[in-house]
Parts: C-alpha cells; structure tokens; sequence
C-alpha cells in the first residue's frame, strides 16, 4: 500500500520534487546527527550542528581548519547567490565563477575529510569513502569506538600557550 503511493507519486511531476526532497532532507539528517555525535565526541555541545553555518565553523575549528577556508566558503556561496539574482551578468562570466567556486570548494572539503580522519584516527582510503558516500561513513565515525584527537595546530598552540605561561613541562 505504501509502496503503491510512493510510485504513483514518483510518476507525476511533482512526485519526482518530492521525493528529491525527501532524499535531500534524509540526507541532511544523517549528516547533522552524525556530526552532533562528533561535536560531542570532540567535547563541544552537540546542538551546535543543528545551525547550519555555526556548524561548519565548529566543524572546520575542531579538525584544525584554517578560518581562511570557511570564510572562503561563504564568499562563494553568497557570491553564486548574486550571480544568479542579478540580471544581465554574462553567461561566460557565470560559468567561469561556477568553475572556481567548484574547484575551491573541492579543494577545501577534500582538505577538511583528510583533517576530520586524522583527528579520528581513520585512514586516507576511508576518506575516500567519507568524500564518495557523506552519509554512510559520517554515521560509522560517529558511532564507532574511535576518539577525538587534536589536530596538530590545536597541539602547537596549547604548547606556545604553557610555554609563554611558565607551565612548561621540564
């Protein structure tokens, strides 16, 4: 019965928006309550993944990110919204930018699944797999046994800071 509905959907039009919101809206899920269970692991409060930018600066502080990256993220997001919005930009104009924000944006979430795999100690195949299929290995970090280790910037400047506060050790 459920089944039958769902394929009578899927066979007008409008099934198939909805059910690519569905699918959409699955995904989100899986993603959010796999990085809530991450944020708690790295002893952040795990509300903080239900907000959808403050999530991504918690997520990119936490695995050692440069600010660069996120604020880099935004821009071109906020940009492609403006591009789209504004009449008249050229085609070429939009595609070239389309371009660059792709290849950037690729280069950063490559960037931040590598840092996110070393802070939880997985390997660079399962990053792979995290790059190729989000939901899926987001859910397997979360819920494995693996803990949360500082990234190496997190590392340098907690040394720096004992070493200037004479807490050093010796």
């Amino acid at each position: 019965m459920i089944l039958e509905s769902i394929l009578e959907l899927l066979s007008e039009e409008k099934g198939l928006f909805i059910a690519a919101s569905i699918l959409l809206f699955l995904y989100y899920l899986f993603i959010t309550i796999a990085q809530c269970k991450l944020f708690t692991k790295a002893g952040e409060k795990g509300w903080k993944a239900f907000i959808p930018f403050y999530s991504m600066f918690v997520s990119h502080h936490l695995i050692g990110m440069r600010h660069f990256w996120f604020i880099l993220d935004i821009v071109f997001w906020a940009a492609e919204i403006v591009l789209e919005i504004v009449e008249g930009t050229p085609a070429w104009i939009e595609d070239a930018f389309f371009s660059v924000a792709l290849i950037m944006t690729l280069i950063s979430e490559i960037i931040h699944i590598m840092k996110l795999c070393y802070c939880y100690t997985k390997s660079e195949l399962f990053g792979i797999g995290l790059f190729l299929i989000p939901p899926l290995f987001s859910m397997i970090v979360a819920f494995d046994k693996s803990e949360y280790n500082l990234p190496k910037s997190h590392k340098e400047r907690k040394m720096k800071s004992e070493d200037t506060s004479g807490n050093a050790p010796k």
